[in-house]
């Protein structure tokens, strides 16, 4: 069934890097799992991926708020001036022009599930590194 905001995907497709032409040395692997517009705006829903010694260079987002939940392995997690090391069950909210990074200094890869929601027709990340 098909709601108001839009067709769930259950992605079965590879691991991608959306980001090697923006930032050629990002190395967070996506698969897409939700595109859906709503009165104006949008919501992605991306399932991530960053393998153990690999980063999701510093960036940020004009305007998007974006939330991710950590479902597997662990991550040292940026926002604004702040690192923590963010394990599986957690939230992490991240709030328009905060610069954030996630470096998986750890020997398994970590996963997780990304929402961004703003007014952009796809994901624009403004890179700082």
């Amino acid at each position: 069934m098909v709601s108001k905001i839009g067709k769930i995907i259950k992605s079965k497709s590879a691991w991608s890097y959306p980001y090697r032409k923006e930032h050629p040395t990002d190395r967070l692997k996506v698969r897409p799992m939700l595109n859906a517009k709503i009165k104006g705006s949008r919501i992605v829903g991306l399932e991530a991926r960053i393998e153990a010694g690999h980063v999701h260079q510093l960036h940020t987002h004009k305007n998007e708020y974006v939330l991710v939940y950590s479902l597997k392995g662990r991550c040292l997690v940026t926002v604004g001036k702040k690192s923590r090391v963010v394990f599986p069950n957690t939230m992490i909210f991240i709030p328009p022009n905060v610069p954030h990074r996630f470096h998986n200094k750890f020997p398994s890869v970590w996963e997780g599930v990304a929402f961004a929601i703003g007014t952009r027709s796809k994901i624009k990340n403004i890179w700082m590194e």
